[in-house]
């Protein structure tokens, strides 16, 4: 077995590129064996040219080029390797990906115009030009005809480029109905190569195999170099540090499930007591899966401001107390340190209980981006901030299975343990969540009466009507302008699709009997909008209540690490009186090439998001472009699964694919860049961000806010929005935004 050379794999922050290193796995012919030890993916921010040239090329055989947003005509959008090209061309082999092929063609003279029709998420027939003058090499074993995906608005000008470069593929004209676009080049002296399409999209092919030639190839430029070399040792540490994919790293690991009895040296134990069966106390089943819902009770809340790096801790016994982030100290990490602190300090009596959220329930909003992805543009700060997380620690949990019918109280009790939390954690931990015994009991009796009874004929809540008198902070006339403007910055090649939202706005009347408690809104939002994470959250301490009926799951995380994302994109609406119809409509939906563009897009962005936290050989898609049926809709989605890796906490996952790829758009980071300036400034609020909980075991499950109500004090706040690529009609989408709107309120239009 041959031995793979090491490699570099710049990343132009695309939301594609660590998706290459699934491609090395599939490869053949290979030694696999400690391959993360040789191929690393960088970003090109990284790096400056010196470090490049000191510190990292003296490691490598081969550098791959990655996608990304813009054109190699900006010195902001390719930097330095367009030197790395010019001066280290005849002597490394290099590949380039949709970008790194255009760069490749500008470093040489060449020229990049823009394509005469966009292609994002869509498949295209490629044909090999068996008539060039140049051995292809890249693509042995490779069809003459193959299918491929593409990203891209701009393309190689194929009349500019020099005799050197050679196009050695093109979109096949008779499936394309136009001329033909260069889709691969090669130097006929230099070992540097190009593709325009994405060989490493879940729906290309041949991907590995001509991946695993251009692996061939360097390694015989440098046999032909060096012939007695005995090839490259592995990578260096100060190398493989600066990879974004997931690396195996010291440190606390996720928490592992324990069945075992309380122990002395616990503080607390998480109990879960069956309660039999009653009647379903709930106003729709809900629609789609899961099928538990969780009745939770606040004990204590965390609201972080994320401008002023703080985090308020409210208890009713305690009051408040401020907690100050240091500066190498972000949210993610202190949170995770405390669910792990929690976690080492619980027995866990039943190895087989479910996943209840016993822990930290509630709002991530999507302004936490700022720390998740740094380089999106900040606000300055302002004077009133709202807190981008609202948490509540969740002590006693009654949670019902709708699939059995049954009840079950569960809850952190503390014990008679000392325990060992760090001195960060120690106030927290000693006296502000779990509950003594005698408060278990005294509930777990309380809740076992009331569900012995029948239940009442009638609620104490009836279902309120929800306002309609709701105005978007945009009107029609600046969100159809900024809806032309994503198209401009699409069709420049700035980004592959762009999530656009804006706000719409309520206010209660001042002697309005909700402001206290506004439950019978979430009544009738239920009641209308059945949906999956139906969700109502009320925290009276920080003014803020969220009414959710989001139909669409961003990640879910069991207590061993196994993670799946479950992206919807795709709907279209049922015909239930007419069977035929109905059927029609959800073939119609697998066959709309839009929708299973906009599908895959975010699909390749997932895998690459999840190889952040995930090793390479567990990421993986098991059914792709499926349809979902529910009570009013159909629905394409794509699950995507993978395994944390050791040393990956599941807060950490979260936060690394954060904010949902469903709401930004194709690149990530570029496009929270566009949609900071098209969306005016204005904070998205829990809109956008995500729901759920993180448990005292590590499980987690997080909805996107969509379809959701959000209140404080007096203001209600309705987002609204829709994925814009090149194709989109500015008028029309404006309307369906309006459409979605009315749906959730529940109103009309003349």
């Amino acid at each position: 077995m041959r031995r793979l050379p090491t490699c570099l794999i710049l990343d132009f922050h695309d939301s594609y590129t660590r998706n290459i290193l699934k491609l090395v796995t599939q490869t053949k012919g290979w030694d696999l064996e400690g391959w993360e030890q040789r191929i690393v993916v960088v970003n090109v921010d990284s790096l400056s040219w010196d470090s490049f040239v000191n510190e990292i090329l003296p490691h490598i055989d081969c550098v791959i080029l990655g996608p990304g947003p813009g054109t190699p005509h900006r010195d902001s959008d390719f930097s330095w390797p367009t030197r790395l090209i010019a001066e280290f061309g005849d002597r490394l082999p290099i590949f380039g990906l949709c970008l790194g092929l255009q760069g490749l063609a500008t470093t040489f003279g060449g020229k990049v115009i823009k394509a005469a029709a966009p292609k994002h998420g869509q498949i295209s027939r490629i044909r090999l030009d068996r008539t060039s003058t140049t051995y292809l090499d890249l693509f042995e074993g490779v069809r003459d005809e193959f299918d491929a995906v593409q990203y891209n608005s701009l393309m190689v000008d194929a009349a500019s480029l020099p005799r050197d470069l050679e196009v050695t593929a093109w979109t096949d004209s008779a499936v394309a109905g136009r001329e033909p676009e260069a889709m691969a080049l090669q130097h006929h002296v230099k070992p540097l190569y190009g593709v325009q399409f994405h060989p490493e999209s879940i729906a290309s092919s041949f991907g590995e195999t001509i991946l695993s030639n251009f692996f061939a190839i360097t390694l015989a430029f440098q046999q032909r170099q060096q012939p007695a070399s005995e090839g490259s040792p592995d990578l260096p540490a100060h190398v493989l540090e600066l990879s974004t994919a997931f690396r195996p790293r010291t440190g606390p690991s996720s928490p592992s499930d324990s069945s075992s009895s309380p122990s002395d040296s616990s503080r607390y134990k998480l109990l879960h007591v069956p309660l039999g069966s009653a009647a379903e106390w709930t106003t729709r089943k809900p629609s789609g899966v899961p099928q538990w819902s969780h009745l939770c009770i606040p004990q204590t809340t965390l609201s972080h401001q994320a401008r002023s790096r703080t985090v308020l801790v409210r208890t009713a016994a305690e009051g408040c107390d401020t907690v100050n982030l240091d500066d190498a100290e972000s949210f993610t990490s202190w949170l995770s340190n405390l669910q792990t602190a929690l976690s080492s300090q619980t027995s866990f009596a039943s190895a087989d209980r479910p996943s209840v959220p016993v822990g930290f329930v509630g709002s991530i909003a999507y302004e936490m981006k700022d720390e998740t992805m740094p380089l999106s543009k900040r606000h300055p700060l302002t004077v009133r901030e709202q807190s981008a997380v609202e948490l509540a620690f969740a002590a006693l949990v009654l949670s019902y299975d709708h699939e059995n019918g049954t009840w079950s109280a569960n809850g952190l009790v503390r014990t008679a343990g000392r325990g060992n939390p760090t001195a960060e954690q120690a106030p927290l931990l000693l006296s502000a969540l779990g509950v003594d015994e005698e408060e278990w009991t005294a509930w777990l009796e309380r809740v076992s009466e009331i569900l012995r009874r029948a239940p009442p004929g009638e609620s104490d809540f009836s279902p309120a009507p929800l306002p309609t008198d709701f105005c978007p902070d945009q009107d029609r006339e600046t969100y159809i302008s900024s809806i032309e403007s994503a198209r401009r910055s699409i069709i420049a090649g700035d980004a592959y699709e762009l999530c656009l939202t804006t706000q719409f706005r309520s206010r209660l009347p001042a002697g309005s009997p909700l402001l206290g408690d506004p439950y019978p809104f979430y009544l009738t939002l239920r009641a209308t909008n059945p949906a999956p994470y139906c969700a109502y959250f009320h925290l009276p301490w920080s003014d803020f209540t969220l009414l959710s009926s989001s139909p669409e799951r961003f990640i879910r995380i069991d207590r061993a690490g196994k993670a799946d994302m479950k992206p919807i994109k795709g709907t279209v609406r049922r015909s239930p009186e007419d069977p035929v119809e109905d059927e029609r409509r959800k073939r119609a939906l697998l066959a709309d090439e839009k929708e299973r563009a906009e599908n895959l897009m975010i699909v390749d962005l997932i895998r690459n998001d999840m190889l952040a936290s995930c090793p390479v050989e567990t990421v993986e898609v098991p059914g792709l472009m499926l349809i979902e049926s529910y009570q009013t809709v159909h629905q394409m989605v794509t699950t995507v699964v993978g395994q944390l890796g050791e040393g990956v906490r599941p807060f950490e996952a979260m936060m690394r694919a954060f904010p949902p790829g469903s709401m930004t758009g194709a690149p990530k980071l570029r496009s929270l860049q566009l949609l900071d300036e098209l969306e005016q400034r204005q904070d998205r609020g829990a809109y956008s961000g995500v729901f759920g909980y993180l448990a005292v075991d590590g499980a987690s499950d997080w909805s996107v806010v969509i379809r959701t109500l959000v209140k404080r004090g007096r203001n209600l706040t309705l987002g609204g929005g829709g994925a814009i690529t090149h194709k989109s009609v500015a008028e029309n989408e404006w309307e369906e935004v309006l459409t979605k709107v009315d749906a959730v309120l529940g109103r009309t239009r003349p």
